[in-house]
C-alpha cells in the first residue's frame, strides 16, 4: 500500500496561537502557515476528511483539530510542495519524509503544524535549557 505526504495551507491567524509560536520559534511574519501530514489515502481525500471533520466507525477523529479550524478551503491543498515526494512505499519512510518536509518548511521561516508538533516543541525546549 503506498503512502503519501501532503501539505495543507492554514489561515495566517494560526501563526498567532500559542501552540504555533511554541512549535515554530523561527516563524517569520509574512510567511505562510502549513499543516504537514502523511496518509495511505490520496492527499485529496485526506484533505476532505480534515476539512469535514467527523469520526471513523471506530470512533477516532478523522481530522486534525488545527486543520479543521484553520485549514484553507477550498484550494488549501498544496501539491506543488509535496507531489515530488510521492508515492512512498512504507509507513516508516512516510513518517521520515513528513518530519523532513516539516523541518524544511520551518527552516524557510514558515509556521508548520504536524501530528508530532507537540513532540517537536518538547525537543526544542529541552535543547534550549541550560
Amino acid at each position: 500500500m503506498p503512502y503519501h505526504v501532503y501539505v495543507i495551507a492554514l489561515k495566517s491567524e494560526f501563526g498567532t496561537t500559542a501552540k504555533a509560536r511554541r512549535a515554530n520559534p523561527g516563524f517569520l511574519p509574512g510567511r505562510r502557515c502549513y499543516y504537514v501530514g502523511y496518509t495511505s489515502r490520496t492527499p485529496g481525500r485526506r484533505y476532505i476528511q480534515h476539512m469535514a471533520g467527523g469520526q471513523s466507525q471506530k470512533g477516532h477523529n478523522l481530522a486534525s483539530k488545527v486543520v479543521h479550524k484553520f485549514g484553507v478551503f477550498p484550494q488549501g491543498l498544496r501539491p506543488e510542495i509535496f507531489e515530488v515526494y510521492n508515492p512512498i512505499r512504507t509507513k516508516a519512510e512516510a513518517e521520515k519524509v513528513e518530519k523532513w518536509l516539516a523541518e524544511k518548511l520551518r527552516k524557510e521561516g514558515h509556521c508548520v503544524w504536524q501530528n508530532r508538533s507537540e513532540e517537536h516543541t518538547s525537543e526544542l525546549q529541552s535543547r534550549t535549557k541550560i
